[in-house]
């Protein structure tokens, strides 16, 4: 089990990270008039901010590769995923969680494994782990977050949410 430094410097670090990216959803959600000549007008500025943006997270994020994409359900006591390789129930586990492909900050969650089912050679386990409490604001934005990266994928760019597993 993780240390009470190392969880309370992870959860700091999880606060920073949920609420920079909560709150480009929130503004992304922000509700616009329907002014067309001004957005009409503004967009290239945009193209550029939004090219300018890109640039400076790739520049600043260039040596961070994210891990290759896994699915996960994740619930506030639970996440579910599978694995190559087959993990011992009892095991602690360090899980980053990738959100936005040019903000390269993961979330930090530690979690105990449950269980580990293999589904025959070649196929990989389903393992489920109990996460690790969590403060409660934290653990609420997480879930939120969650919640609208997954309401906002069929509208995006087929990015989904993207778990590091360390142990």
């Amino acid at each position: 089990m993780p240390s009470f430094e190392v969880r309370e410097a992870v959860e700091r670090s999880n606060a920073g990270v949920l609420g920079f990216l909560l709150q480009g959803v929130d503004l992304e959600a922000m509700p616009r008039r329907a002014d067309e000549r001004l957005a009409e007008a503004l967009a290239p500025v945009r193209i550029k901010l939004d090219m300018l943006i890109e640039m400076l997270g790739r520049l600043s994020y260039r040596d961070i590769e994210l891990p290759p994409l896994c699915e996960v359900e994740l619930n506030p006591n639970q996440i579910v995923w599978r694995s190559p390789q087959p993990r011992q129930p009892g095991d602690w586990l360090r899980i980053a969680l990738y959100f936005h492909p040019t903000f390269r900050e993961p979330v930090i969650v530690f979690a105990k494994v449950a269980s580990c089912v293999e589904h025959g050679p070649g196929q990989g386990c389903r393992i489920e782990a109990d996460l690790i409490e969590m403060a409660e604001n934290t653990g609420e934005n997480l879930a939120r977050l969650a919640l609208l990266t997954q309401r906002h994928q069929p509208t995006r760019q087929p990015v989904r949410t993207i778990a590091k597993r360390e142990t």
